[in-house]
């Protein structure tokens, strides 16, 4: 009897399941759900096939779509998340999550148009939604439509008046406007709503110190400290206000206020450590997370965290000992399986490192530190499209990541693309006010935007927050040089270096600027007081060379050069001084020995293989020339003048002319506004029987040089191949008195006697 029972049971069972198997509604719900249950546990690729079996059963499932999106977007898999929030919103135009989750991806992406068509969809329906106007705001931001987003923000303050960090963003937003009476307002209104907020009072005391206001700044670090005795970043903030204004004792005694109040607490020295790891006091952020790993010994995260003390003090092989005591105790140690690819990187282990790097990347590739140290390891190898693409990943899984930000900038600015500069730059400093190199590299992009005014406020930010770096006051200096306010910017230069009197870089630019002002005897008289209080610094000896050498005065020039190489075997700039001094001189090949040393110790340096090339096609080695000329363009496709004068080799060696006139295009495409590009380019096109094109290019050359024998000698050619023999002769002439040498003085001079 129990045998039929059971038998019966197992005939319901199979009838149900066969039922359940016909029923595609109940089919795709148990698929959706077991694909819910999966992601929960963090298990998203599983999610992921359970959801993919959803939407083959039903391909209109829109809930399908979403919770497919969401976990591609735990994958990383951008593409695979939009087209799939994409796919939800087309089947539900009502999925405002969608719609929004949507715009995030797009406002990652930097299209902020369609960010901003997304958040206007949602808010068409539902008026009063607050992550809609986040959306809005952030996008319209993006659009540089500035009183459009603080509207937007403001919208958020009245919808949620509970809400502390919206006023907080609204005041951001403010602040990046210059609207500093709104900003400091809406600050004020956030810790009056939560006098518990944390970052509010790190926000206002910031605001406070880029306004010079460095009174109000330590008295609401103090406030924030007694309203919230327990949280260690606000005693850290405390001590770097009275630091940055010379105040040691007293910033001492904030941090030893925090040490005595939280005694048994690593996290009280780990965040000590790392304030003095961020002021390079390598010594002593050491001695507080040996304080911290006392109190917790089997943190392995501390260890890491000296690591990181001894990879920024150069210290590779305390760092390399330390990593493996980590790895041996605790192998899948992520932190300390990347930190193993950047001692490698900090060896000079490049290769192996940019392996290291992408194995961490292939095991976490949610790990935005991974995407961030494999970009530059791709940067400083000179793989600047594997570079961005890492650090954008890096973003892409950490939005708010300020260091990739800030790299992305540099690139971008490296590569002269100054807009995209400026959007992470300006991001960079929206996201950390606080930092002084975020408001420095903003106003760096600024100022070669030509935006004077604009630059300044960033610099005088970065003075306020940090009145003794000498940073901001040498960027000053610079500002005031593009308007000539000569002594302005040498009353900054001089500050600049009266606060680091090691500050090279700026001797170097007030240098430049006596000369551009035609004051080199005041520039060397500069140099030379330098190096005098710095015998041992070779950019000093370097700039005083170099000033000896633009003033043909050779022999001091040539002393101050070996000295400053002898002090740096590895200063490039030196050798190639030297050859140039040498090159002058007339000594090709001793020229080229130095340029040689110096492609030794930079062998991928685009502008040095270029030298190189010109050197040889000058000794008239063509083929010498073509090869470094080569060379520079694999290294870097873009160098315009390797390119040009490639065009040049390929011309003069008889090779086909349309690749000559190719490469010369492009090279006027990257620096149209280079007059010998100009001139090889229209000499070309002489070369190809078009002396009409040719003529218009060589007589913008010789407006621009009309000094140079070699375009006098190009134009009176072309003239003279268009049929205008009046004007070639006066060219031709012109060339020959401005001392036209080799080859080209004879062909001018058989042109000539054919007209006489």
């Amino acid at each position: 009897m129990r045998r039929i029972i059971g038998l019966v049971l197992a005939v319901a069972v199979v009838a149900g399941l066969s039922a359940c198997s016909r029923n595609p509604e109940v089919s795709k719900r148990r698929y959706l759900e077991s694909g819910q249950a999966y992601a929960k546990k963090g298990k998203y690729q599983e999610a992921r096939i359970q959801f993919l079996r959803a939407l083959q059963v039903d391909p209109r499932f829109a809930e399908g779509y979403y919770q497919l999106a969401q976990v591609n977007v735990a994958l990383h898999q951008w593409g695979e998340a939009f087209s799939a929030y994409q796919r939800t919103v087309e089947l539900d135009s009502s999925r405002a999550d969608a719609r929004l989750n949507l715009g995030q991806l797009y406002l990652a992406a930097q299209q902020y148009e369609s960010a901003e068509t997304e958040a206007r969809a949602v808010l068409d329906k539902d008026p009063r939604n607050p992550g809609a106007f986040q959306l809005l705001g952030a996008s319209l931001m993006g659009l540089e439509r500035n009183d459009e987003a603080v509207s937007a923000f403001t919208e958020i303050t009245q919808l949620t008046p509970q809400d502390a960090s919206a006023f907080e963003n609204l005041a951001v937003v403010e602040l990046s406007l210059r609207k500093y009476s709104a900003a400091e307002q809406h600050l004020r209104k956030a810790l009056a709503t939560d006098p518990k907020f944390t970052q509010g009072y790190e926000n206002l005391a910031t605001f406070y110190r880029m306004q010079g206001q460095n009174a109000a700044a330590l008295q609401v670090a103090q406030e924030g400290v007694q309203q919230n005795p327990q949280v260690p970043s606000l005693y850290v903030l405390w001590a770097d206000i009275l630091n940055r204004q010379s105040r040691n004792d007293e910033a001492e005694f904030a941090l030893q206020t925090l040490r005595d109040r939280q005694r048994e607490s690593s996290e009280v020295g780990l965040a000590i450590g790392n304030y003095y790891l961020q002021r390079n006091d390598i010594d002593r952020a050491l001695a507080e997370y040996e304080r911290a790993l006392a109190v917790a010994p089997d943190d392995n995260s501390l260890k890491n965290q000296m690591v990181e003390a001894y990879l920024a003090g150069n210290r590779v092989q305390q760092a390399a000992a330390l990593n493996r005591e980590v790895l041996r105790k605790e192998p899948s140690n992520a932190t300390a399986q990347l930190q193993r690819g950047r001692i490698l990187l900090s060896s000079g282990n490049m290769s192996e490192s940019i392996v290291e790097l992408r194995k961490q990347v292939a095991n976490n590739p949610d790990s935005s530190q991974s995407h961030y140290f494999l970009g530059l390891a791709y940067w400083q190898n000179g793989n600047v499209a594997s570079a961005q693409s890492e650090l954008q990943e890096a973003v892409k899984v950490y939005p708010d990541f300020v260091l990739a930000i800030r790299s992305l900038a540099n690139l971008h600015l490296s590569q002269n693309n100054l807009q995209p500069a400026r959007e992470y730059a300006q991001r960079a400093v929206q996201l950390l006010p606080a930092d002084v190199d975020s408001h420095l590299l903003f106003g760096s992009i600024l100022l070669k935007q030509g935006d004077v005014a604009a630059a300044r406020q960033e610099f005088v930010a970065a003075q306020n927050l940090s009145p003794l770096d000498a940073a901001p006051h040498f960027n000053l200096a610079l500002s005031y040089v593009e308007e000539n306010k000569t002594a302005l910017a040498e009353q900054e230069f001089e500050q600049a270096l009266r606060l680091n009197p090691h500050f090279s870089q700026a001797l170097g630019q007030l240098a430049d600027y006596f000369v551009a002002q035609a004051r080199r005897p005041a520039a060397i008289e500069r140099a030379n007081s330098y190096v005098t209080a710095n015998p041992a610094d070779a950019n000093g000896h370097l700039i005083l060379g170099s000033l000896f050498l633009g003033g043909k005065q050779y022999d001091p020039a040539k002393s101050e050069l070996e000295k400053a190489i002898q002090l740096d075997p590895k200063l490039v700039p030196a050798y190639l001084r030297l050859g140039q001094l040498f090159q002058e001189h007339g000594d090709p090949d001793t020229a080229i020995a130095g340029y040689n040393k110096a492609l030794s110790l930079q062998p991928n340096f685009p502008p040095l293989l270029t030298l190189l090339g010109n050197l040889y096609l000058e000794k008239g080695d063509l083929a010498t020339a073509r090869k470094f000329y080569e060379r520079a363009l694999a290294t870097d496709p873009n160098f315009a003048v390797a390119s040009a004068n490639l065009a040049l080799v390929q011309a003069r060696q008889g090779g086909d002319l349309n690749v000559a006139l190719s490469l010369a295009e492009k090279a006027k495409q990257l620096s149209p506004n280079l007059d010998s590009i100009t001139d090889t380019l229209a000499w070309i096109e002489y070369l190809k029987g078009s002396a009409g094109s040719a003529i218009p290019l060589l007589q913008e050359c010789v407006q621009k040089a009309p000094q140079r024998a070699s375009y006098r000698y190009h134009l009176g050619m072309a003239l003279l191949a268009d049929g205008d023999k009046v004007k070639a002769k006066t060219q031709l002439d012109t060339a020959l008195r401005l001392k036209l040498s080799g080859d080209d003085a004879q062909q001018a001079r058989q042109a000539l006697s054919q007209l006489d």
